[in-house]
């Protein structure tokens, strides 16, 4: 009988023959779902499957596969949206066609497969059934999608069942394993083999195109069945390498070409001078021997240094921490330690490691010690409440440590309370990251007294831990007390409208708290019109967020009135809320009236062109917003054209983002135009746009280049800029001087146009971001962007991803 996966709210859930009964409720408000469907016996399961199957009131289609295997699934939004994170990201980039009556998205997933993706959408793999293939395939793409219990589930049923498959297909699997820092297991169990048989992998022909992840992780193989010599001779240096070194003994200015890792750094710093450092007062000039030996104890102590660095360094990658930390302390007890000595003994980040509990207990006694640590990353470790524990108890001894990462490390209800006892002990602590560690209401229970007693906490996430309205309930009494925390993320806990309006009756009478994290919590229009009345009484809120809170026309009506009277909120996120033409109103109105927020965020709320219209007006009269995004609203070329007028009034607003509205050619146009009035605004997102039918959007953006003087950032990703649009944005960037960041993925640009901007490149002194992925550049455009890049020397980011820069022939 082989293995069933089948997924609950959590994870998945492995158990022979069929999957385990179980019956709980999402608890992953964000989204990070591992199965779309639930759990296989759950009552909620079969009902889903049908809705998947029969297409009923559909309004997504996902289209899987190449032809002639292709296949299209009809689903639902709602669910996509609540149960996968990766899936929900996907669909709200996509707006709809106003031809298109029943408002239907696509999605296209050509290089997926049709089993694979019906695993991932069912929910349901029997291991036993599928090949090592398969299962690999499993492994990338539920990593892709964020499905992490189904890709560790991947990862050791290709171990353990598929050893041979693995033996026969190694240099693939080798690769595919360091793509990602996910497959540590596959990681493992091929570097064991290569241990025992190095041929496999040296011997074979895609050595040379391994990673260098994958280089670096096999000279630190300590048992590798290899001559070391063998290695750095036959395998590691490149054929032309020992003929640079003779060519550079003879010339030394000469550049070499062979690709090497960079010299270590050396002091240059000058030695005394005989007559002057060496001798002081009236004792007489040092000796030539005298001169040797301090020559000699300057050269032993900068070795020392050196020598210690490099074996802190080893220590701390074998998690022998306590000899790490110690010499840690000696390098910086050197005057000639660095910053990045102090930054590697004071910030340690050990994400996503999954420590033993001996390994959790060496790191407690460093904890104990009081060494320079102050920062400590330990997400993704599954420690569980033992471990926490014992974390925990090391944090009551500390004085120093002041930052802690614990998020996604089920440390449960027990993990909660050890952490509440170490806040009532603890004097240093600043910031405190739970996130998703399934704490529950117990846990909280202790967390929320804790909090009547620190002093020194300023910052907490508690985000996604399942703790409902009444958690809710409880954090609200704990900030009636609480006099220190400025910053509290309460996103995903299912809060609901109660939950909401306690903790917006404690901000009436709370006086420290600045930021408050509450997306994706359900409160509603009555949990909306609660904050609302909040507002209006609370002084020192600066940044709330009520992102995907279903919020409605009401709530946000509420809040925008509030608005008009609040005196210290400088940015509101509102992104889809459901929101209506009225709310654009009122929030239109808001504006005009208030006189601190710079920052609001409207995004995916189809507010529509008249609503684009209302705010543009707004944006006429107000003086203080700097920051307003826009993105997702449906504005059509109206909005677009509106609000590039509003641009062209407004003196104060620095970034706007438009992406995805369907502006239009004109819309397009018309921004452009207001580039060339407009002398604040520094960002400018028009993503997706579809405003270049052709080559003229990118005509008109470029002709604006030439005579803005405040843009820095420009978004352009999928416009169909094409050929002739890329060329005249190239032309434009050799005479721009003030833009640093540019998104041109995904337009088409061609090979004509990659060499374009090649030349620009040459040219330009200021660009030092510039993103290109997707633009069908072929291997032409590969190479001119590559020889630019020997020219330019402002850019230090380049994405050329899925350009297929080989040629036909590089490839086979």
């Amino acid at each position: 009988m082989g293995v069933a996966v089948g997924v609950q709210a959590g994870g998945f859930r492995f158990a022979e023959g069929k999957p385990a009964v179980s019956r709980e409720y999402m608890r992953d408000a964000g989204g990070e779902m591992v199965g779309l469907l639930g759990h296989p016996e759950d009552g909620l399961l079969p009902d889903l499957t049908n809705l998947l199957e029969n297409g009923e009131d559909y309004n997504v289609l996902i289209e899987v596969g190449q032809m002639p295997n292709r296949q299209i699934f009809k689903a639902h939004s709602i669910i996509l949206n609540s149960r996968c994170f990766y899936l929900r990201e996907k669909i709200s980039k996509i707006f709809y066609n106003k031809k298109n009556k029943k408002n239907i998205k696509k999605i296209s997933f050509p290089n997926i497969s049709i089993i694979i993706f019906e695993i991932i959408i069912n929910g349901i793999v029997l291991f036993n059934k599928v090949d090592g293939s398969t299962i690999l395939d499993l492994l990338t793409i539920a990593n892709e999608f964020g499905l992490d219990e189904l890709g560790n589930a991947a990862q050791i049923q290709l171990v353990e069942k598929h050893a041979s498959w693995i033996r026969l297909n190694f240099t693939k699997v080798y690769r595919i394993s360091f793509e990602n820092d996910n497959f540590k297991d596959l990681q493992k169990f091929c570097n064991d083999i290569i241990a025992k048989h190095p041929s496999i992998i040296f011997d074979s022909e895609d050595f040379v195109n391994i990673s260098e992840n994958a280089l670096i992780s096999l000279l630190k193989l300590d048992n590798l069945n290899m001559d070391e010599g063998k290695i750095w001779d036959q395998q590691i240096f490149e054929p032309n390498l020992w003929k640079d070194i003779m060519s550079k003994l003879a010339a030394p200015n000469r550049a070499i070409t062979s690709i090497i890792l960079p010299p270590r750094i050396v002091s240059n710093t000058a030695l005394p001078s005989r007559n002057s450092a060496v001798s002081s007062g009236n004792k007489a000039p040092a000796t030539s021997s005298e001169i040797n030996t301090l020559n000699l104890n300057l050269s032993t102590q900068s070795e020392n240094i050196e020598n210690m660095r490099v074996e802190a360094s080893e220590y701390f990658k074998q998690s022998k921490f306590i000899k790490a930390a110690e010499l840690f302390e000696k390098i910086l007890e050197d005057s000639r330690h660095s910053s990045k000595d102090q930054e590697n003994a004071s910030k340690w980040d050990l994400f996503y490691n999954v420590f033993s509990l001996d390994t959790i207990n060496e790191l407690a006694k460093v904890i104990c010690k009081n060494t320079a640590l102050t920062s400590l990353n330990l997400c993704k470790n599954k420690l569980g409440p033992e471990a926490g524990k014992v974390l925990a108890d090391a944090l009551c001894k500390n004085t120093k440590l002041t930052h802690l990462e614990l998020g996604t490390n089920n440390l449960g209800s027990e993990g909660g309370k050890s952490f509440a006892d170490t806040l009532c002990k603890n004097t240093a602590l600043i910031h405190l990251n739970l996130n998703s560690n399934l704490l529950g209401l117990k846990g909280l229970e202790s967390l929320a007294d804790a909090l009547y007693k620190n002093t020194t906490l300023t910052s907490l996430i508690l985000s996604k831990n399942e703790l409902g309205s009444e958690g809710g309930k409880l954090l609200a009494g704990a900030l009636y007390k609480n006099t220190t925390l400025t910053y509290l993320n309460l996103l995903g806990n299912d809060l609901r409208a109660e939950g909401g309006k306690a903790l917006a009756d404690a901000l009436c009478k709370n006086n420290t708290l600045t930021s408050l994290d509450l997306r994706f919590n359900k409160l509603g229009p009555k949990g909306g019109k609660a904050l609302a009345d909040a507002l209006c009484k609370n002084s020192t809120l600066t940044l709330l967020n009520l992102g995907f809170n279903e919020l409605g026309s009401e709530g946000v009506k509420a809040l925008a009135n509030a608005l008009c009277k609040n005196s210290t909120l400088t940015s509101l996120l509102l992104e889809q809320n459901n929101l209506r033409l009225e709310v654009g109103e009122a929030l239109a109105d808001a504006l005009c009236k208030n006189s601190v927020l710079t920052s609001l965020d409207l995004s995916r709320n189809f507010l529509g062109p008249k609503g684009g219209k209302i705010l543009a007006n707004a944006l006429c009269k107000n003086s203080i917003l700097t920051s307003l995004n826009l993105e997702n609203n449906d504005l059509g070329s109206e909005g677009g054209k509106i609000l590039a007028d509003a641009l062209c009034k407004n003196s104060t607003l620095t970034s706007l983002n438009l992406g995805y509205n369907n502006l239009g050619s004109e819309g397009g146009k018309a921004l452009a135009d207001a580039l060339c009035k407009n002398t604040s605004l520094t960002s400018l997102d028009l993503s997706d746009s579809n405003f270049n039918v052709g080559p003229e959007g990118g005509k008109s953006l470029a002709d604006a280049l030439y005579k803005n003087s405040s843009l820095t950032s420009l978004g352009l990703y999928g416009n169909n800029l094409e050929f002739e649009g890329g060329r005249a944005l190239a032309n434009a960037l050799c005479n721009n001087n003030t833009l640093t960041s540019l998104e041109l993925s995904s337009n088409r640009l061609g090979p004509e146009g990659g060499k374009a901007l090649a030349d620009a490149l040459c040219k330009n002194n200021t660009l030092k971001d510039l993103s290109l992925s997707d633009c069908g550049f072929g291997s032409e455009g590969g190479i001119a962007l590559a020889n630019a890049l020997c020219k330019n020397i402002t850019l230090t980011s380049l994405d050329l991803s899925e350009n297929v820069l080989k040629s036909k022939e590089e490839r086979h």
